[in-house]
């Protein structure tokens, strides 16, 4: 087995990647909102989670996973079944919390309540994990860059691309929603905001949910 790299294939990925890693979605909107409400700390092992969760599912289409979901639907529907209701559950819990008469104090209770390692970091995973048709996505990415023909070396260099971008991307946002005018305008506005990614989140959760109920109908 050769360990060469295939340069050509990686900087095809590269510009692909750099083009897909800012379009918005539920990764930067976790990371946006946890920039405005929490410390550093949670914003890290939320990003680290969530990278985690790119990078298996990154594996899962250098290894061939797409087939297998493919040939085996029930596989993607139940993961994106259980992806639509988590993301709704977190949206809910938004709007609940943004709804609440006593928003001032139960806001930031839940935030202390809210700041441990081992939830923080299932959210940013199950938040990356929540699209089992991501497989498919990268998967095809990868056919269109040359990544599925290029050895493993080069496979595992790709994947190592994907950590670093999102990593990387997701490290700026939470940055910049941290800066102190935009805490302060979000400390002014909280329950707006707070409603608002709400329902963002509860939308696409339920688009998932929609969609895989669309799919299996007309079967």
């Amino acid at each position: 087995m050769t360990l060469a790299l295939d340069t050509a294939v990686l900087s095809t990925f590269t510009l692909l990647w750099l083009a897909i890693v800012a379009t918005p979605g539920a990764n930067s909107l976790m990371v946006a909102h946890l920039a405005v409400t929490r410390q550093s700390t949670d914003i890290a092992l939320a990003i680290f989670g969530n990278v985690c969760g790119v990078v298996l599912m990154a594996a899962c289409g250098l290894l061939g996973w797409a087939a297998l979901i493919e040939a085996f639907p029930w596989v993607r529907s139940l993961v994106q079944l259980l992806g639509g209701v988590y993301l709704i559950y977190f949206g809910l819990r938004l709007i609940r919390r943004a709804l609440s008469a006593s928003v001032e104090g139960s806001t930031t209770a839940a935030a202390k309540a809210e700041r441990q390692g081992p939830r923080t970091f299932a959210l940013g995973f199950f938040t990356a994990l929540s699209n089992a048709q991501a497989i498919v996505f990268i998967t095809s990415i990868f056919a269109v860059a040359g990544v599925l023909k290029a050895n493993m070396a080069t496979g595992v260099a790709v994947i190592g691309i994907i950590a670093v971008c999102n990593a990387s991307y997701l490290s700026f946002l939470g940055w910049m929603f941290q800066r102190p005018k935009v805490r302060a305008i979000y400390a002014a506005k909280r329950w707006y905001f707070e409603l608002t990614v709400g329902v963002l989140f509860v939308v696409l959760g339920g688009r998932l949910l929609f969609t895989e109920w669309a799919a299996w109908s007309v079967r």
